[in-house]
């Protein structure tokens, strides 16, 4: 065997739910990476997970229980789907995967026998694959240049495409169909089809294992498959929260410079720098942890009498292979059967055991349930506005962040030239003699601090709520110079004002569509904390000049959808005892948050802030950057021109402003929860 391989394995399961547990087991005991399956006999309506592994289907475009392809590889592993292909004279599926960073694309192929399949057909699903590919597949196509005891149709048409478009084929020594029937004889049906670089040796075996009338084969590639980065961290295991403290005590000066932008700048990248550099000097690598897949064993062990009754299946299979007699295949049939039992009994027994620990008191059941109603869908490759395929992350990463900076740009619309006039001559003028920015106390920052949620992801910076809580006094006085400098200069450093997004599909939504996506903004936990206590401030000073109408009821304490819904039924109720029409206008404002215009906030926030707090959000709001992170892979950075900064704390307050001033009627009713709008009227 080949050390630092990459295994795979091709197999016609024959209906593959039925065998899911078995062959489950099987990739985890044989460290198999990626799996091409064939006949799976998969619906739209059955929901196939397996633990550990991302599966791709291409089931029967017919929609009924027979034929179809799937792969399934591990999640660890960099990947990417590449198409999906169910015709009804073969289904495919296939995924790019890199192999010593080389990309290299795996199909799975099922080609029922009694389908027409032309020369064209096969050249067609080769070369969509690319240049360097691995098919696996059972073609039912018979020829002895790979071993077949026969000549088919099927297998001179396969054979001609093969050598006029240069490619190789794979087989294995032994067969891999075992016919039931006494009349048809062992033969090769499965076996690969491949274009690789000559520096990716390759080597196949037969395998007695799992339960079919096919037999897998097992495809060794001499490559390391790139493996998706573990999610980032400060720390590799345990912290020693003593060392980390001393650490920080030790190393935090007070006596640095606080009197100008430059200063400022430096001084929170070195705060951000000292955090990051006592977590790491203060943890240990956790020796337990390992990327591979088999740590799946850990999870899901199987007992002893289960792995006893594998290797005998394993045994009575080659002898019947060897024999042929019909007593060695009734011993073989038993035991499969036997062993399908065990497996079934022990994943319920595991399940109930699981489900019994459940707790609704410490999050588990929460976790439980939140994990059987999702379902993710395999992402296929992005595609650019020129319609052509994105596969590799980097790429990817850079589409949506153009994407984005598209998005996060002041909507297109035909202004008021003298209304635009008046909004910048207001902005350009001088601002009032003001009193300075009430300071901060490390008091208030420790208060704020400790009301941290712990399990928010961090930002770019990677410091967690829980490594400020673990903040000693010494460090807590700096980080309050540091925000009162803030305060005292009316600017925000730039390293608080970057944001790194990951994007969620949206349900129902085209996923090869980057605009199919919702962006999730992760922000430093150090920034987010300065923004509670500067909300505070001036959450009042718009609360004193009742600045936030009463008809907004997002965002608000004491405020809830359910309350503005009251609202709404009462006005509809009402109208319906007293006999009259109520006419209704429901709204929702597309990306509302992101296309908030600047101007026009500032606008606003200058008629009622104190200079000091007006030039801190002019501040807060301009040359804010973000990059998009696709499976650890980082876009280009780019400038948000508008909007407000989504996840932050201060986000809905501006967001509220800006839409302070909606037009009211005294014949209508109207009611706001964030950018959700309804305007009701009664005759």
């Amino acid at each position: 065997m080949i050390n630092n391989a990459t295994n795979i394995i091709l197999w016609n399961a024959n209906g593959l739910s039925q065998h899911k547990h078995e062959l489950h087991n099987f990739l985890i005991q044989n460290n198999i990476h990626v799996a091409c399956i064939t006949e799976t006999h998969l619906t739209k309506t059955l929901k196939l997970k397996l633990p550990g592994y991302s599966i791709y289907r291409a089931d029967h475009p017919d929609g009924t229980a027979h034929a179809g392809s799937a792969i399934i590889i591990a999640t660890n592993l960099v990947h990417n789907l590449h198409s999906i292909n169910p015709q009804t004279n073969f289904q495919s599926v296939s995924i790019q995967i890199f192999l010593n960073h080389i990309p290299l694309t795996l199909a799975s192929v099922y080609c029922p026998p009694s389908q027409k399949i032309t020369t064209q057909d096969f050249a067609q699903l080769f070369t969509s694959l690319g240049n360097n590919f691995i098919a696996g597949g059972d073609f039912n196509s018979k020829h002895p240049v790979w071993g077949c005891h026969s000549t088919s149709l099927r297998g001179k048409i396969l054979h001609k495409t093969i050598t006029d478009h240069k490619w190789s084929h794979l087989a294995p020594n032994g067969p891999t169909y075992w016919p039931t029937h006494t009349n048809r004889h062992p033969d090769i049906l499965d076996f690969f089809i491949y274009s690789t670089p000559s520096n990716l040796p390759l080597a196949i075996y037969n395998i007695t294992d799992l339960s079919s009338d096919h037999t897998p084969v097992k495809l060794v590639i001499d490559g390391v498959t790139n493996q998706i980065p573990i999610r980032s961290s400060l720390t590799s295991g345990p912290v020693n929260w003593t060392h980390y403290k001393n650490y920080l005590s030790n190393n935090t000066k007070l006596g640095i410079p606080l009197k100008t932008a430059k200063d400022l700048e430096k001084a929170s990248v070195t705060f951000v720098e000292m955090i990051q550099s006592a977590a790491k000097l203060s943890s240990r690598p956790n020796n337990n942890y390992s990327t591979n897949t088999n740590t799946i064993m850990d999870k899901y062990p199987l007992p002893g009498h289960i792995n006893i009754l594998l290797r005998l299946k394993r045994k009575a299979r080659a002898k019947w292979q060897i024999t042929g007699y019909p007593n060695d295949k009734r011993i073989f049939n038993n035991l499969t059967n036997k062993l399908k039992r065990q497996l079934q009994n022990h994943k319920n027994q595991s399940y109930n055991s699981y489900i019994s620990n459940l707790n609704p008191t410490n999050g588990s059941l929460w976790k439980a349930t939140k994990k059987i109603l999702r379902h993710i869908e395999p992402t296929p490759p992005i595609r650019r506005p020129d319609n052509s395929k994105i596969t590799d992350d980097v790429e990817k990463s850079n589409v949506f962040a153009e994407h984005l900076a598209t998005v996060f740009k002041p909507n297109i619309i035909q202004t008021n030239p003298q209304h635009s006039a008046r909004v910048f001559e207001f902005l350009d003028s001088p601002l009032p003699v003001s009193l300075p920015a009430k300071p901060t106390s490390p008091n208030e920052v420790f208060f704020n601090i400790k009301h941290l949620k712990p399990g928010k992801a961090p930002g770019h910076d990677l410091i967690t709520a829980l490594f400020l809580k673990q903040l000693p006094p010494k460090t807590i006085i700096l980080l309050s110079y540091i925000f009162n400098s803030i305060l005292r200069l009316s600017y925000m450093p730039s390293i608080w004002k970057h944001a790194q997004i990951i994007l969620i599909l949206k349900p129902g939504k085209p996923p090869e569509n980057p605009s199919s996506y919702r962006p999730i903004s992760l922000l430093s936990v150090v920034g987010k904390l300065f923004e509670k206590i500067l909300l505070k401030r001036i959450t009042k000073i718009a609360t004193d000049n009742k600045i936030i109408p009463d008809f907004q009821f997002g965002f608000k304490s004491k405020h809830s959808t359910i309350h503005q819904l009251h609202r709404v039924v009462d006005q509809i109720s009402s109208a319906f005892e007293s006999k009259k029409i109520c006419v209704g206008i429901f709204l929702d404002i597309a990306q509302a948050f992101d296309r908030v215009w600047h101007p026009g906030l500032l606008f606003k926030l200058k008629s009622f802030l104190p200079a000091p707090y007006f030039l801190l959000i002019k501040s807060y709001l301009s040359q804010r950057t973000f990059v998009t992170k696709i499976n650890g892979a980082l876009s280009n950075p780019q400038i948000a021109t508008a909007g407000v900064p989504q996840g932050s704390d201060i986000a809905p307050f501006l967001f509220n402003v800006f839409t302070s001033d909606l037009p009211l009627n005294e014949s209508t009713l109207l009611g706001t929860f964030a950018d959700d709008t309804a305007i009701l009227a009664t005759d």
